[in-house]
């Protein structure tokens, strides 16, 4: 994936599921909504994309999210809600509330952006129009494509081949992988390993618990939303572990998923369009190994 939409940060001592920013939907559907790999192929292809595709935004949001940057992408979707205000009257207030949360220098959300832009944006207020925080916005957007929406490098990508570890500790190849398992209808394999690593970082015992009890009835439970495949020996040592929760716990479960995976989705992964996309060499760079290998003329 052209970005590291999805990665689960260090930073945070809580597991955030992919569809936790998804578009509301009656909950008894939220297992239908799914993402092609062509779909996932196209927000790389530009940040505009990515935000125009309502699975990409959500995706982003929940990825910048984990990065406690949340603050950028909300105030460029206030500013699009904004331009949409019909209502005159309207505008004054979405104007003033934005500004309050976004803009000002005591606002709970600041944006970063510099003092001559929040300078012309707050005298843009005293009479609102629906271009009032363009400037504003086009360096939020600006700063985001910049910082949170890299491309892998070819080098980058071409290491995750090498071995399933490193396709997973790569925040991009993790990424990545997961969109292709959405495509798959597989992605509850990734997201309990997830929750697993996430469930041995933990450092308060009472929490411990609880996470194992939410684990245990998301991925586990017959007719749980997420099921993996897991022997029933597997299971039943899994339910016994509970009675005392541990940080191992669930290592054999997740170690006959991360199994799986490795056998069957990886072998698929890298032969899947996605990842030949995000190997692919691009042409300018062929053409200039081309010229530098040939001799000048004398």
């Amino acid at each position: 994936m052209k970005n590291r939409l999805g990665c689960l940060s260090n930073k945070s001592d809580s597991y955030s599921d992919f569809t936790a920013f998804l578009p509301s939907v009656p909950e008894k559907s939220t297992r239908c909504i799914k993402l092609s790999t062509e779909e996932a192929i196209r927000w790389t292809e530009s940040f505009d994309i990515l935000l125009s595709h309502k699975y990409g935004l959500a995706a982003f949001r929940a990825f910048l999210h984990t990065e406690f940057s949340e603050e950028n992408i909300e105030f460029w979707m206030a500013c699009e809600d904004y331009k949409k205000t019909k209502s005159t009257a309207k505008l004054g207030l979405k104007a003033k509330k934005i500004y309050e949360e976004f803009i000002d220098v005591q606002a709970a959300r600041e944006v970063n952006i510099d003092f001559q832009t929040r300078e012309m944006t707050r005298r843009n207020l005293q009479e609102p129009t629906p271009s009032c925080f363009d400037d504003a916005q086009g360096k939020v957007h600006s700063l985001m494509e910049k910082d949170s929406y890299p491309r892998p490098s070819l080098q980058e990508a071409l290491k995750w081949r090498e071995t399933f570890d490193k396709l997973l500790t790569n925040k991009h190849g993790l990424a990545a992988f997961r969109a292709f398992l959405k495509s798959e209808f597989s992605e509850e394999n990734i997201e309990f390993w997830l929750a697993c690593e996430d469930y041995k970082n933990t450092k308060s015992s009472a929490k411990l618990s609880s996470k194992a009890k939410t684990i245990y009835e998301e991925y586990f439970e017959n007719d749980a939303p997420k099921e993996v495949n897991i022997d029933h020996e597997t299971r039943k040592i899994t339910k016994n572990n509970l009675l005392h929760p541990s940080l191992s716990c669930f290592d054999l479960a997740q170690n006959q998923i991360y199994t799986l995976m490795e056998k069957d989705s990886y072998s698929r992964f890298l032969k899947s369009s996605t990842y030949q996309e995000l190997t692919k060499k691009p042409m300018c760079s062929c053409i200039q190994q081309q010229n530098s290998s040939k001799k000048p003329h004398t």
